[in-house]
């Protein structure tokens, strides 16, 4: 079997986007996405695909999958591979990765194999039918959770329109009470919050306000 991955950056108070575009500029968690994302498929919607300045993509080190309802089948465009569905684009990421990460002989894994298969990078509605769904093919559900926390100073609060997957967390006997659409997990990892040097949070009047981020590694259980 092979494991995905959704990887995403929100406000503490879980807005991931404003009008099509992230309300910040953050480089440290674009350097961070980098290196956690570099060489596996990442797997997108066609806002977010649009959403990436032209310079920047397709994202390079990465087979770039997109999907949108304007193709009827697979068709490369623009350096990517468009995709009718997130069935179809699983596919296509396993069959650009090979064989699975779990799968690799000991003496080739590198610190820069990654850790995850593929990836889910966007947009909103596709996070939703991933983290929703245990029948994905080829990987049966998302296992994974990449995401960026920012803190927003009160006062300050970074509003949006579209919001992360809510994650219903274990408790400390490590598990959760009741049932979630999108399961339970546990945090693996989670650095210590910082205070970004150029980065800033942007409110609905342009103004840039002061950024702390801290990144977070969860499991599902």
């Amino acid at each position: 079997m092979y494991r995905l991955g959704a990887i995403w950056t929100q406000t503490d108070t879980g807005i991931i986007g404003r009008d099509g575009d992230m309300p910040w500029y953050a480089p440290e968690d674009l350097a961070h996405f980098k290196k956690v994302t570099l060489g596996a498929p990442v797997i997108m919607g066609r806002r977010t695909w649009e959403s990436i300045p032209p310079r920047f993509r397709p994202l390079p080190g990465r087979t770039n999958i997109v999907i949108s309802r304007s193709v009827a089948e697979a068709q490369e465009r623009d350096g990517a591979l468009w995709v009718p569905s997130l069935d179809a684009a699983l596919y296509a990421a396993r069959d650009a990765v090979g064989a699975p990460v779990e799968d690799t002989p000991a003496d080739t894994v590198t610190a820069d194999t990654p850790a995850v298969d593929a990836w889910i990078i966007g947009g909103g509605s596709v996070y939703a039918e991933a983290l929703s769904r245990t029948d994905l093919p080829a990987f049966g559900r998302v296992e994974t959770v990449e995401r960026t926390l920012f803190y927003c100073q009160e006062g300050n609060e970074i509003t949006g329109d579209t919001r992360a997957p809510e994650l219903q967390l274990a408790n400390s006997a490590g598990s959760c009470e009741g049932s979630s659409p999108n399961g339970c997990w546990r945090v693996t990892s989670e650095s210590a919050w910082e205070n970004s040097e150029k980065g800033y949070l942007l409110d609905e009047s342009g103004t840039k306000n002061p950024m702390y981020f801290s990144f977070q590694r969860l499991e599902r259980i």
